[in-house]
């Protein structure tokens, strides 16, 4: 229904509906009362100005006034026009016999005044209805523009969130590699071949609408190893529950919570870790990052980074109120506990 009237494909459609309707209230008013079977081209000439106000209100008024917002203007114009018809109307009604002063003379002007408002009113509902019908179809437009709009302006910002986050991301593992490299240059080309996995992986899914969750965690897995080898007292473990397997989202969504747990858990005296939990239950992906926190204390703040700032104003993009994020800290541990509806 919304379709036939914004739709151009039916411009034709219902300008023909408009027609027919009102020609089928200029007869119901004026043609019963006022037969033209004897002067056919003014019973026409009737029809057709009975049309008169009803395409001046579609292509002038409520374009040029009512959607410029000058009511005032608009009702005063329409009014007019309106006036001016049915006078025109009961002139050619008068003279259609072609016999003025006879009509004149023997007109009942009581039934004449009656016509003259019950036209107006008939008149005025077609308006009204034509009115409406511009109305609605200039909200659904606007609605659409709007929309369209908002979904450009969405998908826009969170390229610029993805541009943000991998770059980001990138300079900490080229900064693990060279570190690596200058220490332990065996363990420096296992390190730049997972890293050229990583960045193919990258490349890939970077304008991928979704990616299995099962290609995330191989390359979370990838990313840890990595970590894992340019640190001795490092370790990870990664568990999973119900279909992970079946889930897909958006890529690279996950790796600012584990890049920032690894990044604040670098603890040279004690062992670190970090902990990562993906489990599917009830149509509900629950994500849990688990770090160890070092012994000594950081002057940095855990949360004003660039990575988790992007990836909250992300999520909010993504899901909404589809999901929630929790992030709790102690002496020992960081964890960050991520809910999405799937």
């Amino acid at each position: 229904m919304v379709e036939l009237l914004i739709s151009r494909k039916y411009h034709i459609l219902r300008h023909s509906l408009l027609l027919a309707v009102s020609l089928i209230m200029a007869i119901a008013n004026f043609y019963n009362e006022y037969p033209f079977g004897d002067h056919p081209i003014v019973g026409s000439l009737l029809m057709a100005v009975f049309l008169i106000p009803i395409y001046a209100n579609v292509y002038i008024l409520v374009p040029r006034l009512l959607f410029r917002n000058r009511f005032f203007s608009y009702l005063m114009m329409m009014g007019a026009v309106v006036f001016m018809t049915i006078l025109l109307v009961i002139c050619l009604q008068l003279i259609s016999n072609n016999d003025l002063q006879k009509n004149l003379q023997e007109a009942d002007w009581s039934i004449i005044i009656l016509n003259f408002f019950s036209s107006v009113f008939s008149l005025a509902l077609t308006i009204a209805g034509t009115t409406s019908i511009l109305l609605f179809q200039h909200w659904v437009i606007y609605e659409q523009e709007i929309r369209e709009l908002e979904e450009t302006t969405m998908q826009s910002e969170l390229e610029q969130l993805k541009n943000q986050i991998n770059p980001h991301f990138l300079f900490n593992m080229l900064n693990n590699a060279n570190v690596l490299t200058q220490e332990n240059p065996e363990e420096a080309a296992k390190v730049l071949r997972k890293l050229n996995e990583l960045l193919k992986y990258q490349l890939n899914d970077r304008y991928a609408v979704s990616v299995r969750l099962e290609d995330e965690i191989h390359f979370l897995t990838d990313f840890l190893n990595l970590e894992k080898l340019r640190r001795d007292n490092f370790n990870f473990i990664i568990t999973r529950e119900g279909p992970v397997e079946e889930v897909s989202l958006p890529p690279l969504l996950l790796i600012p919570f584990v890049e920032n747990a690894v990044k604040h858990n670098n603890d040279n005296c004690n062992l670190s870790y970090v902990h990562l939990l993906f489990r599917v239950e009830r149509g509900c992906l629950q994500f849990i990052c688990v770090n160890s926190k070092p012994t000594f204390s950081q002057e940095e703040k855990r949360d004003g980074g660039l990575g988790l700032a992007n990836i909250k104003r992300r999520l909010q993009l993504l899901y909404g109120k589809d999901h929630t994020l929790r992030i709790e800290e102690n002496k020992i541990t960081y964890t960050i506990d991520l809910q999405i509806k799937l």
